[in-house]
């Protein structure tokens, strides 16, 4: 039996990013770059107006004042998106709108609001400097800069800023597929008719539910009943996949033959039994580079093991380096006794006050009992030698559901 630092180890350093493809931008959100990028362009592309107003020549307006305007003549009139056909020149402006390109001849652009219309002229009343309201071409972005490094996760602002310069593809790296197999005679399926010691295989929906959260790819196996020959047929054609994940079957029971039948079809088991609860019998081996998890068949368990261990090494394969969930710091609303010898994860809710963050349990924390975690906001974190957690104590609390911790009102 290993510790839960020892078991991350063991699974990181075998994991290695998947290789990258090609994909529309809008599909790349969320996603890791597999390539550094450089604009093609540079951004603006060309100079252009500020604001809504004139473009004159500084040496035209620079005295002028409302006790002293200046008039000028309006050559013509340019909108966004059109190019003006005449040159600014000694006594003249040209109205431009915001994002024309700035006409030949000016070097300054007066904001509508410091103007007055007289017919075909125009009086400044005020300039707010020489050069002022123009977007220079390469302001934002010289053409042949990098504007995103290789591994970065791209938000929608890398998006648009691709857009922006004319990229409309872009290499991330790719997403896993992962084959997900649940195990045991006593599972039915959501919309079979309930029978007599059965339950319903929810497993297999939380994780799968899990596994798209991270951004990768579920690819439901079904359930497979406690024979070894059929357990090892479906674990040989889930190794088609980038990663596989059990749950059910790989604890010390006469039916527990998940362990065999990954062996049976080559796959190399690194640990199988973990110093933690909930998810003491949690298996982890590999086949060449592919990852295989063997989750505990309680439904807490599952998910906890999922979160702890499955979950990184998924974000690992897709190019991640952010690899866990945010842990706080908590005040503990009341004592908690648990045994020495395994680190224990209990669900918590969690609530703020004043700058600071309270933790109290969800109730019973009994592996089979989903709806706890259902409740939980986060996962209290309670040492391997620890017995007793005292009321008031400071406690590590692993994040869950961060909508749920979003304050209802905006915090600016």
């Amino acid at each position: 039996m290993i510790s839960v630092y020892e078991a991350i180890e063991v699974i990181l350093n075998q994991i290695s990013p998947l290789s990258g493809e090609e994909v529309p931008i809008l599909q790349a959100a969320g996603r890791v770059l597999c390539e550094d990028v450089c604009s093609r362009r540079s951004v603006p592309p060309f100079s252009n107006s500020a604001m809504d107003g004139y473009a004159v020549r500084w040496q035209d307006v620079a005295e002028a004042s409302p006790a002293n305007p200046v008039t000028l003549r309006i050559l013509e009139s340019v909108p966004a998106g059109y190019v003006a056909k005449r040159r600014v020149v000694e006594g003249s402006a040209i109205k431009i709108m915001t994002g024309a390109p700035l006409p030949r001849g000016a070097d300054t652009v007066v904001r509508v609001e410091h103007t007055e219309s007289a017919g075909d002229d125009v009086r400044i009343n005020r300039v707010d400097g020489s050069g002022s309201h123009i977007r220079e071409a390469g302001e934002d972005i010289q053409k042949g800069q990098m504007i995103l490094e290789k591994g970065k996760v791209l938000s929608p602002a890398d998006i648009g800023l691709m857009a922006s310069v004319g990229k409309s593809r872009v290499r991330v790296y790719r997403r896993p597929t992962v084959g997900v197999i649940s195990t045991g005679d006593e599972l039915l399926e959501v919309g079979d008719r309930p029978r007599a010691g059965k339950i319903v295989n929810s497993n297999s929906y939380t994780l799968a539910a899990a596994i798209r959260e991270t951004g990768a790819i579920s690819v439901a196996l079904g359930i497979v009943r406690d024979k070894r020959k059929s357990l090892a047929s479906v674990f040989k054609r889930a190794l088609r996949y980038d990663a596989v994940i059990t749950s059910g079957g790989i604890s010390m029971g006469d039916y527990d033959l998940v362990k065999e039948a990954l062996g049976d079809v080559g796959v190399e088991m690194q640990f199988w039994h973990v110093a933690q609860r909930p998810g003491h019998p949690m298996a982890f081996g590999r086949i060449g580079r592919k990852p295989v998890f063997g989750l505990p068949g309680n439904p807490v368990s599952s998910a906890v093991s999922f979160l702890l261990y499955a979950r990184p090494a998924l974000l690992k394969l897709m190019g991640h380096r952010n690899l866990f969930l945010p842990v706080i710091q908590a005040t503990l609303e009341h004592e908690i006794k648990k045994s020495r010898g395994v680190k224990e994860f209990i669900r918590c809710r969690l609530r703020f006050e004043e700058g600071r963050s309270f933790a109290s349990s969800t109730g019973a924390q009994g592996a089979g009992m989903l709806r706890s975690l259902s409740l939980a906001q986060g996962l209290i974190v309670a040492g391997e030698e620890q017995t007793f957690l005292e009321e008031g104590s400071q406690v590590p609390v692993i994040l869950l559901n961060h909508h749920d911790l979003l304050q209802s009102e905006a915090g600016f």
